[in-house]
């Protein structure tokens, strides 16, 4: 076993991720060319200090962007050839990616990852007793992937798997040891119940159909989402070859464009250096907003009351929340459909869109330009008549907000056998100007729904606030 091991490359030989971000294209355009300056001037700054001041010191702004190079010439040269100018802004991603594991065989080398080398040692000790290395040494190298992108920031909403990699994918989400899913990879075990595995063409979660799909493994060149995703309405995934150090680095940057906030350090150590920061650009009387910066204004004694106040609470926001259900006839519509639905309301009505942060310690409220509350799919019930899936989807929508930073709203729908129930939950004491009733009668019209039973409205506690 010890000879037929993969042989890893050097973690230093992976390329490194500058993750750049800003408020609008321009100012990215701007912070690009300023960045390529300061390490034109400087051509012996160490790329790992630049990633890490990039990773670690920096405001994580809607407008992004990576460059991945080796040095620090290069990663100049790269920051040069595109101004940003054309990147839009990104919404928070509502889901993780979908992790999926296709348990081929590893390669003959694979990036020197230190969760991929102790998952290769413990294939080694799995296989001393007989078994099938090939088997055990791709759990361990896809495993190892996985673990590796967990230790980055990267927070899966799943993982799943086929042959081989069920058995990493089990062991990635916690539910078997790793050695023992190693041992049950290398014997060409059968999933049990618990540990079923994810055909490489079934959709692994419906619920969440924008959410990306990374594969992992050694892939062939020319797989498309429609055919791992089996037509669930996914984009072609991202792709993660286990024998390229290269497609880390690939993946971590794409994941940031896309929004996540993810470790482009790739896990190397680095020390804060003076770099150029955030473009400030004065804007003349009258002339266009950012693209994510509405203007602002100060709370309301009645906000900062009412907002502190479930603040230091941890959590209470919920008692606070009115929700609205209501249980429909019928097949659910697409999750696309529902999403522009509540695209639309959330246009129509600003109130939606308000946000309450603290930059630099001020708590301020603004409303966004866009929309970015996504509806929440629960997993579909076989069995649930209209009465079950009213009360799973007031469940959801009652449950706390989060209140900073992001909208105070939240819509819920869950499919039945013969009806859809639909909800929506607002923090009401902020946002009394929306009538929730009306609201989901807008939101019942736009997605062309029959009548109704009657909707349901329930009422939020009224203790007041110290």
């Amino acid at each position: 076993m010890a000879e037929s091991l993969v042989r890893p490359t050097t973690l230093a030989d992976l390329p490194r991720v500058l993750a750049l971000s800003a408020r609008d294209p321009e100012a990215l355009a701007v912070l690009r060319h300023r960045l390529a300056d300061r390490l034109e001037r400087e051509p012996g700054t160490a790329p790992d200090d630049i990633a890490r001041t990039l990773h670690a010191g920096r405001e994580r702004f809607p407008c992004r962007d990576a460059v991945i190079g080796c040095d620090t010439a290069e990663l100049a040269l790269l920051l040069r050839e595109s101004d940003g100018a054309n990147t839009p802004p990104v919404r928070e991603p509502g889901a993780g990616p979908l992790l999926v594991l296709d348990g081929t065989p590893a390669p003959a080398s694979v990036p020197g990852l230190p969760e991929t080398a102790e998952a290769l040692r413990r294939a080694e000790d799995a296989c001393r007793d007989g078994g099938d290395a090939t088997a055990a040494r791709a759990a361990a190298v896809q495993y190892g992937a996985v673990a590796w992108l967990l230790a980055r920031g990267v927070t899966p909403h799943a993982v799943h798997g086929h042959g081989a990699g069920a058995w990493a994918a089990a062991a990635a989400r916690g539910d078997l040891p790793l050695s023992a899913a190693l041992r049950a990879a290398a014997e060409h075990a059968t999933p049990p119940p618990g540990v079923q595995e994810n055909p490489m063409g079934t959709p692994a979660h419906p619920e969440q159909p924008t959410a990306p799909v990374v594969l992992i493994g050694s892939l062939p060149p020319c797989t498309t989402g429609e055919s791992v995703t089996g037509g669930t309405g996914h984009a072609d995934p991202l792709r993660l070859d286990t024998a390229d150090g290269t497609a880390y680095a690939r993946l971590l940057a794409e994941l940031w464009r896309r929004g996540f906030d993810v470790d482009t350090t790739l896990g190397r150590d680095g020390r804060r250096i003076r770099l150029p920061g955030h473009p400030f650009r004065r804007r003349e009387p009258g002339g266009a907003e950012p693209a994510d910066g509405p203007a602002t204004r100060a709370l309301t004694p009645f906000e900062q009351r009412w907002l502190f106040y479930d603040l230091v609470r941890h959590g209470s926001s919920g008692d606070h929340n009115v929700t609205v259900e209501t249980v429909l006839p019928g097949p659910l519509p697409a999750p696309a459909e529902i999403a522009a639905a509540l695209d639309e309301i959330q246009h129509r009505h600003p109130v939606l869109r308000t946000v309450f942060s603290d930059p630099a310690g001020r708590w301020r409220a603004r409303t966004l330009p866009t929309a970015t509350v996504r509806p929440t799919h629960l997993a579909t019930d076989p069995d649930a008549g209209p009465e079950q899936l009213r009360a799973a989807v007031r469940d959801a929508a009652r449950q706390p907000l989060r209140l900073r930073d992001e909208p105070l709203l939240r819509c819920c729908v869950r499919a039945g056998p013969a009806h859809w129930a639909l909800s929506l939950g607002l923090y009401e004491p902020l946002s009394a100007t929306a009538d929730p009733r009306l609201l989901l009668d807008e939101l019942r019209a736009l997605l062309g729904a029959e009548a109704p039973a009657p909707t349901t409205a329930t009422p939020i506690a009224e203790p007041e606030p110290a």
